[in-house]
């Protein structure tokens, strides 16, 4: 069931070698849930624009913020959160998705041992021998499959990464992006059509005080606090992800996941200037950063870390993006009970936790609308999806099932697209 809103609120490094980013051949259609997803289309990825043939009639897009997806749980085959993810995946069957907080995984972090990408890997890449897009979709390929992705990509953004400038003696400025080692929460895109890899993008050096009518001036009369010259405004980036979801037909996968507007003085700030320079970003009017390419077809999608009518986000943050007038906005509904709109809620605190303990009643705890598939009108419009967000009396087992996978939950939208 849902419900249409009521308005009322790339800098990619040179090209890495990859490795392992899925067979070229179609996966073959979508199992899973009925109506599920379209599947793949086989050759090569196509040019710059987004124009080619025709688009299949639906495309499944699905969003899933994976709490602390670590490469230790993807490696461990018994881990119960990773094994609930691959789960909840491989039963809605999407034909593209977008994950929040997965590890870029880099050799010997956080610990000796531990594979992946060279040590020496800086933010604003993608894959570049990382491997936990491709670990993930392997788990959901064991589950289902003929959901199967054989396409994958995980970026790495800001998270974790040292700030090299001055810090203005705030420890808030120490880190470019917050993260329990250098690339601990990145964004990945899992998906049955094949990916441009030569045209994915890492928005992540964009600075601050470069973002026309940024907060900074509010800041310092409020907390005290500027901010250094050059200081990344996006706090992992803002990632663009080129898939070819018919022969010579682009589909830009515009992906960001902002800091939350909590934990830190700055956060709010920060939090409402990411939500201004994506959409700026969507205007093409961000100073010095590619605009997408005119008429070109996108999704905007993540955990944008803001809810239209509750939470700490800054007043007039979101509205922007939601009412932005290249977007077809559009609310899939779950079982979710608490703020203005529970319906919408895709987070409930107290789940996705390491030792797989679940939350008993979901009316106790925290519950917000935080992700959001928006496609472009030049793709296409939603009108029927879902959060899945069981009830937790009616549907015990799935919704202890969802509690596992994570805080979040997962949402899709079948987009029915413009031919």
């Amino acid at each position: 069931m849902a419900t249409t809103l009521r308005l009322g609120r790339w800098l990619a490094l040179a090209a890495l070698t990859l490795w392992g980013c899925g067979s070229e051949e179609n996966a073959g259609g979508a199992g899973g849930q009925p109506g599920g997803g379209t599947g793949g289309v086989g050759g090569a990825a196509g040019g710059g624009g987004s124009g080619g043939s025709a688009l299949p009639p639906k495309v499944r897009i699905a969003q899933f913020n994976l709490r602390e997806m670590s490469t230790a749980k993807l490696l461990d085959g018994a881990d119960e959160q990773a094994g609930a993810a691959a789960e909840v995946i491989a039963r809605f069957a999407p034909d593209i998705i977008s994950i929040n907080e997965l590890q870029f995984d880099i050799e010997g972090i956080p610990s000796l041992g531990s594979p992946g990408a060279p040590a020496s890997t800086q933010p604003g890449t993608f894959d570049g021998g990382a491997g936990n897009a491709k670990r993930l979709a392997d788990r959901v390929a064991a589950v289902n499959a003929a959901a199967a992705f054989p396409h994958t990509a995980i970026t790495l953004g800001n998270s974790g990464f040292t700030w090299a400038g001055p810090t203005l003696g705030n420890p808030s400025f120490v880190l470019r992006g917050w993260g329990d080692w250098p690339g601990r929460f990145n964004s990945a895109i899992l998906t049955k059509f094949p990916i441009a890899y030569d045209k994915i993008r890492v928005i992540n050096e964009f600075a601050w005080d470069a973002l026309p009518g940024n907060s900074i001036e509010k800041m310092k009369t409020a907390i005290g606090t500027g901010v250094p010259a050059g200081f990344p405004l996006f706090e992992k980036g803002i990632v663009v992800v080129p898939v070819e979801v018919a022969p010579g037909a682009l589909l830009y996968m515009v992906m960001h996941h902002p800091v939350a507007p909590a934990f830190e003085a700055i956060n709010p700030y920060r939090h409402f200037d990411e939500l201004q320079g994506l959409k700026l970003f969507l205007d093409g009017k961000l100073p010095g950063v590619e605009p997408l390419p005119a008429g070109a077809k996108f999704v905007l999608i993540g955990d944008l870390n803001a809810d239209p009518e509750d939470g700490d986000s800054l007043d007039g943050g979101i509205e922007p993006i939601l009412s932005h007038p290249a977007l077809n906005v559009f609310f899939p509904s779950g079982a979710g009970t608490k703020g203005k709109n529970g319906q919408y809620n895709t987070y409930l605190s107290g789940c996705g936790k390491d030792d797989g303990s679940t939350v008993d009643d979901p009316t106790t705890k925290f519950q917000m609308q935080l992700d959001y598939v928006l496609p472009s009108k030049t793709f296409g419009a939603a009108k029927v999806g879902e959060v899945f967000f069981p009830d937790f009396q009616a549907q015990k087992a799935d919704f202890q099932l969802a509690c596992k996978a994570s805080d979040h939950r997962l949402v899709y939208v079948d987009v029915e697209t413009v031919q």
